[in-house]
């Protein structure tokens, strides 16, 4: 591996310490390598599909993984302060023009103190999970780990700096962290952070689903003998060895719909809980729910009751409001979980349907409507749960119901969020030069033919188009940027005189795209802070507005 390919690796190490609040002020210990241009960003991601309940202990799972998880390094501050370089200056470039001997030499003290350490602290985890090392080595968790330490123990340059060596070794060694290892990292520290939750959290989900899965393995010479429900003080020793090994690592053994008995963690209030947890940030939940519970939906309709599946989007639902970081692989998969297991509440299920006989409205959804409506259940979908439920009770039926989407649903949390998830949008400030330029693109219009025109136009730019259109009062071009057979409720618009009052257009880049429009703060009492717009392809492939949201 060449210079250029471990700069890389230093800057995207760099961007994992952002995520972090500012205390070890990493801007200053990588100033040295941002002298060079990054031309290309590598992504290591782990991403965990292996959710689902397992079926007979053991069901297929897709588990894309990297050389190394991002997520691992650097973001507990308070676990491991690195040795920081004083600010560089022209004095300071004798650094690097050390004896190339004696800086060698000192990288490979390190390689070899490394292998060392590395090959004891996995003999050590061979022991705490009851597991030879050679089977050890067949978690893809572990094999990440020693594609990291191959990674760090042939670089062809030595490595110059000891905070360098600090850095790469902390990599190393998180990545061979257990669940349980992972998690003790709270001892010792009081109330901590988000993003010093996220990333213990982070370091727990790395192993998870490997030690799930192998413990569950071990469950299968025992499938008879379960199905005599023998109580758990009479089981073999064998067996509550197995159990108790995998107590060590939170999991609890639970009974599955088919009868089956597997491994699940859940260290927040398991039988085997790990009490420090509650030190970690309470908006940092949503994520461990979601690795506990799984898929809330499967092919039968809820695989809870209905207020057991509203009570974990609500925990889920704090995890979304607060993290900044959309753009996050886990993020985005939380997030569909929320939005596809709403609408399915939402919509009814073969066990919780809407409507009884005779078409009549099912009583119990409606109570149920009403708590979602009285914010029992979070906040994204009162809204959404009011309006339905007004509609329900006059007509005994809801055009709203009918229409909600997945897209309803984001929008709603993007309103709740009261920000424009930075992280997914394109920004625009609306200021003087960026009318004249809308209006310059409203004269260019009026020019060409209308519908290839508006065709070939941004989300962003036809939303500015649309409301300029409505402060001139072109009502042929406001046609135009809707979608055909859609009525929107635009009524509130009628008062935009000019494009001034806006301070802000952001355009979200999804499947479905939104441009939020923010107000400045002047009229913020009359039009509401921002005003989303939803987007969609017509028949032909184009973009056109579908609706407006307040």
């Amino acid at each position: 591996m060449d210079d250029k390919q471990f700069d890389q690796r230093m800057a995207l190490l760099k961007k994992s310490y952002e995520r972090m609040e500012a205390k070890l002020d990493p801007d200053t210990v990588f100033k040295q390598i941002e002298e060079e241009d990054i031309s290309k960003e590598l992504s290591f991601e782990i991403i965990n599909k292996g959710h689902q309940r397992p079926s007979r202990w053991q069901k297929s799972v897709v588990w894309f993984v990297s050389i190394a998880s991002v997520l691992l390094v650097g973001l507990l501050g308070t676990s491991y302060m690195i040795r920081q370089p004083e600010t560089y200056n022209n004095s300071d470039k004798q650094i690097f023009q050390e004896n190339d001997d004696k800086t060698i030499g000192t990288y490979e003290k390190w390689i070899e103190r490394i292998t060392k350490k590395y090959k004891r602290v996995k003999e050590d985890i061979s022991r705490e999970l009851k597991v030879s090392v050679e089977e050890l080595n067949t978690f893809s968790y572990i094999q990440n780990a020693d594609s990291m330490l191959a990674f760090y123990t042939s670089y062809e340059r030595p490595i110059e700096e000891d905070w360098e060596l600090q850095i790469m070794e902390k990599e190393i060694l998180d990545g061979l962290m257990t669940p349980r290892r992972a998690l003790e990292t709270i001892k010792g520290y009081g109330p901590l952070s988000f993003n010093e939750s996220y990333g213990i959290f982070s370091l727990y989900k790395q192993s998870l689903n490997d030690i799930e899965m192998y413990f569950n393995s071990l469950l299968e010479p025992y499938e008879q003998f379960f199905k005599k429900k023998i109580d758990r003080s009479q089981y073999p020793s064998d067996l509550k060895a197995i159990i108790e090994t995998a107590s060590k690592q939170y999991m609890e053994l639970h009974l599955d719909t088919d009868g089956s008995y597997y491994f699940k963690a859940n260290p927040i209030d398991g039988e085997f809980a790990f009490e420090p947890i509650k030190y970690m940030h309470p908006d940092i939940f949503g994520y461990f729910e979601f690795l506990q519970k799984g898929f809330l939906v499967g092919e039968e309709g809820l695989r809870y009751t209905r207020e057991e599946t509203a009570e974990s989007l609500k925990i889920m639902e704090r995890s979304l409001l607060f993290d900044i970081n959309t753009a996050n692989v886990t993020y985005k998969e939380l997030k569909a979980v929320f939005e596809n297991t709403w609408l399915a509440l939402m919509k009814g299920s073969t066990n919780y349907q809407v409507y009884a006989e005779k078409g009549i409205v099912n009583k119990e959804y409606l109570n149920f409507l009403q708590k979602v409506a009285n914010g029992k259940y979070g906040e994204v979908m009162t809204k959404n749960a009011a309006t339905i439920l007004n509609e329900l009770h006059q007509y005994n039926n809801s055009e709203t119901l009918v229409g909600l989407s997945i897209q309803d649903i984001s929008a709603a949390i993007l309103q709740v969020r009261k920000d424009t998830a930075v992280e997914e949008f394109n920004i625009v400030d609306i200021d003087d030069a960026e009318i004249a330029q809308i209006k310059r693109i409203y004269d260019q219009y009026l020019k060409s033919d209308p519908e290839p025109f508006i065709n070939q136009l941004s989300p962003l730019n036809m939303v500015s188009l649309y409301l300029y259109a409505i402060s001139i009062g072109d009502e042929s071009l406001q046609e135009k940027v809707i979608l055909s057979n859609v009525e929107i409720e635009s009524d509130f618009l009628n008062k935009v005189k000019g494009l001034s009052i806006i301070s802000q257009m952001s355009q979200y880049n999804g499947i479905y795209p939104m441009v939020a429009v923010r107000l400045d703060e002047e009229h913020q009492k009359e039009y509401g802070k921002q005003i989303l717009f939803r987007l969609s392809q017509n028949e032909d492939g184009f973009y056109r507005i579908i609706g407006i949201m307040d």
